[in-house]
Order: C-alpha cells, then sequence, then structure tokens
C-alpha cells in the first residue's frame, strides 16, 4: 500500500500516485487500485487470495484509511466500539480500525493486537495518522519533501519516486557490515522507517513521531502454582495460532521441523482445525547430505502422534548448485530480506495445496527459550541448586565447565565499567562488539550512535535485559520479512503466532526460571505441550543448528564468496577493511570445525546488497 499527502493542500496527480504504487520489479503482484482526491491519493493491492489490504473512505466523508492489517482482539474491540461501526455485514479489519482511531485517537493502535500498518488522512484536521505494530510484523517507511508527504509499506516504493533523491544511508549500511543493524534505520538516506510501536501524526504545521506501547518491566504475573503459568501460556499460544488461522480456504499450510517452537504451533493448529474442519498441511524441510541437520525421525514422529497425512517435504538442497548470489538474493529493502528461489518453492507448492496462509514457528527462541544469567540471578537469592544444574548441564552437554562457571557466576558481579577498567590496565581496547573489519572512524560513529540510541525499557534483570536486547535486535525478523515478500506474489500470507504481543507481555512478567529449569531451555513451554507433543520432541534438549549445511554451501563456493568480499567500492567509501575481512573469512575456511557467525554473514549479504542495487543507487 501507498500513500501521497500533499499537506499543503496542493492536488496530488495519478501520475505521481501511480509511481510508488507498484512493488519491487522482483515481485509480480495485482494491479493497484488507487483513490484520488484533491491532495491526497492512496493505492492498494487487493490480493485475489489474502484481503489484508483495504482501503475504507467513511460515509460522512471526513475519514480516508488504507491498511495492510489483520486484526486478532476484534472480538473484544467490537464489544467497546460497536457503536461506532456503522456497517451492517461482520466489519472488516479497515472497520475496527477506523472506530479505534475515533474512540481512542492517537493512542488506537495500543488497544489493536494483530499485525497492521495503516494510513488515516481526516479531511476536517487536514492531518495524517499513521502507525504500525508493535511486534515489527509491518513496515511503514515515509519521506517528507517540501509539504508532500509519501508513505509506503516498502522502501522500495518511494524508490521509485522522480520527487526522492535517492542515496544510500552509509550508517544503516556500516551497521549491517558490522553484523548490528539498526532496526530503526533505513537503507536510504532519504527515506525514513517509522519505528514498531510508533505512529505518527503529521499536518502543515508539523510531523511528529511518538511511541504508542512499550514493553513494562513493572507489570508482573503472579501464580500459586506452576500448573496455572502453564495453563496461561497454553492458552495464549493457542488464542494467538487460533487467531492466525483466519482463512476462507479449507487447508491452512504449517511449518514443521523437529524442534519445540514449530510441533507446537502445528500441534495447536491441529487441534483448532479438526475443530473447524479444516485440514493441515505439513511442509518440512529435509537435509539429506548433513545428518546432523537431519530431523527426519521426529518429524514422522509428529505425523504420527498428531494423525497428520497432508505431509510434503522438501529437500534443502534443492537450488544448493546455485551462485550463492542467486541463492540468497537479498531485495533491495535491506541485506537481509532475500528472495531465495527455495522460499518461490514452496509458495508454489502451498499455492497448489489450495491454501493462502503458512504458519510458522519464528519467534519461540525469543519469547520461550529463556537465558542462562538466570543461573546467576538464582545463585544471588541463595539457590546453590543452580551451581548443580549448571555443571550436570556442561557434562550432558560437553561445554567447557571452568569457563561457563567464571562466565555464569562470577563475571557478572562484577560492574560493566570496572571490567573496562581492567582492560585498560591490561593495555586492550574497549570492549565492543563491532568486528575488527570495521575501520576505526566508522567503528567510533556506530558506537556513537549506539550509545545515543536511548533503551527506553530497563529491567533489574541482567537476563531479562538480554532477552529483550536479543528480542529487539532478533535476527529472525529477517526470515519473517524475506516469507513476507515471498508469500506476497503468491496471495499467501505467512503468519507467526510466537510474534505475538500478549504472549511478549506473558514472557517477560513471569519468574524468569520458569524458562530455563533444569537444563531444559524452554521449560514452561514443555511444560504446556505435554501430552500434545509426543516426549521424545517435548523433552529433546538437543537443538538442531543448521549451521552446518549452511557452511556446506559457503565453503564449496569458497572462491566466489572471496571474490564477493574482495569489492572495494566498500572500502572506498570508509565501511569496510577488506584485509580484515578477508582474514576473517580465510581463518573459519581453515577451521573444518567452525562455521561462518553472524557478522561475517551480515557483513556478505552487505556486500551482495550492495554490488545488486548500486547502479540503481547511484554508485
Amino acid at each position: 500500500m501507498a500513500a501521497i499527502i500533499n499537506l499543503g493542500g496542493a492536488h496530488i496527480t495519478q501520475a505521481t500516485i501511480e509511481e510508488i504504487s507498484t512493488h519491487p520489479t522482483d515481485i509480480q503482484i495485482n494491479k493497484p487500485s488507487l483513490l484520488i482526491k484533491e491532495n491526497i491519493g492512496f493505492s492498494y493491492t487487493p490480493h485475489s487470495l489474502t484481503q489484508h489490504e483495504q482501503l475504507l473512505e467513511c460515509s460522512e466523508k471526513r475519514f480516508i484509511l488504507i491498511c495492510d492489517a489483520r486484526i486478532d482482539n476484534r472480538h473484544e474491540l467490537l464489544d467497546q466500539i460497536r457503536h461506532s461501526i456503522s456497517v451492517s455485514e461482520p466489519p472488516t479489519d479497515a472497520n475496527i480500525i477506523l472506530a479505534a482511531y475515533r474512540k481512542w485517537g492517537t493512542q488506537c493502535p495500543a488497544h489493536l493486537i494483530g499485525d497492521f500498518a495503516f494510513v488515516i488522512w481526516d479531511n476536517h484536521k487536514k492531518s495524517v495518522f499513521a502507525s504500525r505494530d508493535a511486534m515489527n510484523m509491518r513496515t511503514l517507511s515515509y519521506n517528507l519533501t517540501g509539504n508532500t508527504l509519501y508513505i509506503a509499506t516498502e522502501g522500495a516504493q518511494l524508490l521509485q519516486s522522480h520527487a526522492i533523491n535517492t542515496e544510500i544511508n552509509k550508517h544503516a549500511l556500516a551497521s549491517w557490515l558490522s553484523g548490528w543493524p539498526d532496526p530503526n534505520a533505513s537503507m536510504f538516506k532519504n527515506i525514513h522507517l517509522l519505528p514498531a510501536g510508533h505512529y505518527m501524526l503529521a499536518s502543515a504545521d508539523s510531523i511528529k513521531i511518538e511511541c504508542y506501547w512499550k514493553l513494562d518491566p513493572e507489570y508482573k504475573i503472579h501464580h500459586n502454582s506452576t500448573v496455572d503459568y502453564e495453563d496461561q501460556l497454553r492458552g495464549i499460544l493457542s488464542r494467538s495460532v487460533n487467531d492466525r488461522m483466519q482463512s476462507t480456504k479449507g487447508v491452512i499450510a504449517s511449518q514443521m521441523s523437529g524442534g519445540m517452537d514449530s510441533t507446537s504451533v502445528t500441534a495447536l493448529a491441529n487441534y483448532q482445525a479438526r475443530k473447524t474442519h479444516k485440514e493441515i498441511a505439513v511442509i518440512s524441510h529435509t537435509y539429506k547430505t548433513i545428518s546432523s541437520c537431519d530431523e527426519s525421525e521426529k518429524i514422522k514422529e509428529m505425523l504420527l502422534h498428531l494423525d497428520l497425512n497432508n505431509a510434503h517435504y522438501m529437500p534443502a538442497e534443492q537450488h544448493s548448485a546455485l551462485d550463492f548470489r542467486e541463492l540468497y538474493p537479498p531485495s533491495i529493502e535491506n541485506p537481509g530480506t532475500v528472495n531465495s528461489p527455495r522460499y518461490t518453492d514452496e509458495m508454489n507448492l502451498i499455492k497448489s495445496l489450495g491454501a493462502d496462509v503458512l504458519l510458522t514457528g519464528s519467534g519461540g527462541d525469543e519469547m520461550t527459550w529463556g537465558h542462562s544469567l538466570t543461573y546467576s540471578h538464582r545463585l544471588l537469592r541463595g539457590d546453590l541448586k543452580a551451581i548443580q544444574e549448571v555443571i550436570c548441564g556442561c557434562k550432558e552437554l560437553q561445554l567447557p565447565l571452568l569457563s561457563t562457571l567464571l562466565h555464569l557466576f562470577i563475571t557478572p558481579l562484577f560492574p560493566q565499567r570496572f571490567k573496562q577498567n581492567i582492560r585498560k590496565l591490561r593495555g586492550k581496547p574497549p570492549a565492543s562488539n563491532i568486528p575488527l573489519w570495521i575501520p576505526h572512524a566508522t567503528r567510533q560513529l556506530l558506537e556513537q550512535e549506539k550509545n545515543n540510541m536511548s533503551n527506553s525499557v530497563h529491567f533489574d534483570s541482567a537476563a531479562l535485559q538480554a532477552r529483550y536486547d536479543a528480542w529487539k535486535n532478533s535476527s529472525t525478523i529477517n526470515s519473517v520479512r524475506s516469507y513476507h515478500q515471498s508469500g506476497e506474489a503468491f496471495g499467501i500470507e505467512v503468519r507467526h503466532p510466537f510474534f505475538d504481543r500478549r504472549l511478549l507481555e506473558f514472557s517477560f512478567a513471569i519468574p524468569e526460571d520458569l524458562w530455563i529449569r533444569e537444563n531444559y531451555p524452554k521449560w514452561l513451554l514443555r511444560r504446556s505441550m505435554a501430552g500434545l507433543l509426543p516426549n521424545s520432541v517435548c523433552w529433546n534438549k538437543h537443538k538442531v543448528i543448521f549451521d552446518g549445511f549452511f557452511s556446506q554451501i559457503i565453503r564449496s563456493q569458497k572462491e566466489i564468496i572471496q571474490k564477493i568480499l574482495s569489492d572495494k567500492r566498500l572500502e572506498d567509501m570508509g565501511l569496510v577493511d577488506n584485509k580484515k575481512l578477508l582474514n576473517a573469512f580465510d581463518a573459519v575456511m581453515k577451521n573444518q570445525k567452525s562455521s561462518l557467525n553472524v557478522d561475517l554473514l551480515y557483513a556478505l549479504m552487505a556486500q551482495i546488497w550492495f554490488q545488486r542495487h548500486a547502479k540503481r543507487l547511484g554508485h
């Protein structure tokens, strides 16, 4: 969807809105519909299968709304706003959003649960109100040139306007090269990304960006028994899965590996599907060349346990012979959003099955894994069993005992400033998570930018703070964006039940040791799903890591990747030291047991992104 509003009142032409109405050229999608009235132009794309892009013009002609939304708490909202909805048939998500805006004004997004981005034009106040969900499932990009405000769900749409100057945002690109991309930074200098959980209010006089929701560290949930926590978690996750099964189709597709997250989603979806006479189609990926990634036995156990017969397997090795740049081609939106042919194959399969919804287990780690620093907190409370559990866990998982004990029980006792002073006395530079291949000047700018970014949410618990920071900077969002873009081309909406605001609030409000206990991460999730999953899946401690498969691809294309990393243009811009970057890559290649870490992967994807789109961006 897209909108152009001239805040000064000048008329908008059809050609102007048409420029930003089309999606990036590598996405084939239905023709957009336009609404042009004097100083405003709105564009949306009504999909043949999913109907979440909607346009609504209210009867009294005051408001025009455009949205890309799925509102999950519609029944609760209708009890409060039904009198504001004039339609007789079941209200659309657009009807609900507009009614919520009438009732709560700029605070309306705080009352909405779901995945959404929307823009409202108020013809009486001559103002624009725009917002997106707090869980970062939808995006909104914008540009203000003179009195004209451009808004779109993708920044790439705005690049197509001749009125907007196209330049690379060097800070954003440097943050990707460093392995720590700024989640609120657009890749384009003159195009801005509205942060998740924020709204924009714009008029001829001003433009204001405000936060409407953030996690409350003071909010706590207390129950008398563990069973009560289990029941509440199962209830929240079941509701989240049910909400994301909205579809007119009789088939719901669900990704399922052998891990806790996707199996939990599939089991709950299957339970709901049987009640509503729908069918679950299971989509699983197989890894035949790397035994450590193979989860086929666990998948078979799940299918048998749930009595599921509509199962489909996709070999991960498909397309592996392709050049890495074609296997994971980044879209112009950012280096992490890739249009992989694997995703295209998956969407083709889902469409052939007659489904328009794909459920995933993405977000399960962020919401339910817990954090190892919980053991530190337990010891500080006088719980000596924490040490015993860590010792047993190290033996079971073959982790180095001494360094683990030091990391969990000694290092957290010292303040960060003290640890930095010790490094200084030892002649070492201040600790930094910015890799050595980032030049000194750029490193300083990134560090300064990071320090300037005020983290408005602070937890007393180091474990909760670490979990919160991991959620805000989660790399899983790259998969979310990639699947969203790939599914969009097929009219398929990819939905992620774990990325639910209700679940997030619950996750951080309960006692932190409920998530990691007895050497089991996701302990409470396992307890909640006991019986719904076979024990061999529910209580399996060994999480499959797919680094081995990915490393196989990287090693087979070593020379190609070295060539990619040798491109000197980003080095000439002062953003990367190619020699240090190549040395880091070569060190990984020489160690057969080593795999490409996230920092190196992001640097690689940033180089591919630049090389793929440099010409279009004026380089």
